[in-house]
């Protein structure tokens, strides 16, 4: 169901994309950052049960 229809240029969709991929970047690295960080974070997250 298409609630409005939108026409853009090549041009305009290229630095769309462009736009996006500049915005996704940081958020990858930090999700990589995360990743790798994930053994020692779950390590210090690991909580004892009370007894």
């Amino acid at each position: 169901m298409e609630l409005f229809k939108v026409t853009i240029t090549p041009e305009q969709q290229a630095a769309l994309q462009e736009r996006l991929v500049e915005a996704w970047q940081p958020l990858i690295q930090m999700r990589e950052q995360l990743l790798a960080n994930a053994p020692a974070m779950s390590q210090a997250l690991t909580v004892t049960p009370p007894q």
